[in-house]
């Protein structure tokens, strides 16, 4: 039996979210540190309201501490999910995500730094992007 072949006909929306998360990758590193810390015990006196005095509001401290290390978890499957795509791509690709995703360099700078034509770098770069947006279930 055949392997189907990647869709590169992505909708306009999914092909904006894998690009936002390659752009995003080299990133979310720093964001899951960042989330932990914010996870840490403060030893300093903390003036905030009692509970008694909040209002009408249902939530403890035990529920955020929970739903911060579910959005913490979902940050490093995500990381996880995009090294292994990138570690999957060839080499072009990859020199592809660099340059146009975390560089930030313009799609015709980066075709023409690495001697390309336009018609083969943007045949490599829709494939990169409908594999991290499969791989991702963004489409």
């Amino acid at each position: 039996m055949q392997l189907a072949f990647f869709n590169t006909n992505l909708t306009k929306e999914s092909r904006r979210k894998a690009e936002k998360l390659m752009s995003s990758y080299k990133n979310i590193e720093a964001i899951i540190e960042s989330k932990k810390l914010d996870l840490e015990p403060r030893m300093t006196a903390n003036y905030q309201a009692s509970e008694s005095q909040r209002g009408n509001q249902f939530h403890s401290e035990t529920e955020r501490l929970a739903i911060a290390n579910q959005e913490i978890e979902e940050y490093v499957i995500t990381r996880r999910k995009l090294s292994l795509v990138y570690e999957s791509l060839k080499k072009e690709q990859q020199e592809i995500w660099e340059q146009r995703y975390i560089q930030g360099k313009y799609d015709t700078d980066v075709y023409s730094d690495m001697g390309l034509n336009e018609k083969r770098y943007y045949r490599l770069k829709g494939e990169m992007i409908a594999v991290v947006a499969d791989a991702l279930n963004l489409i």
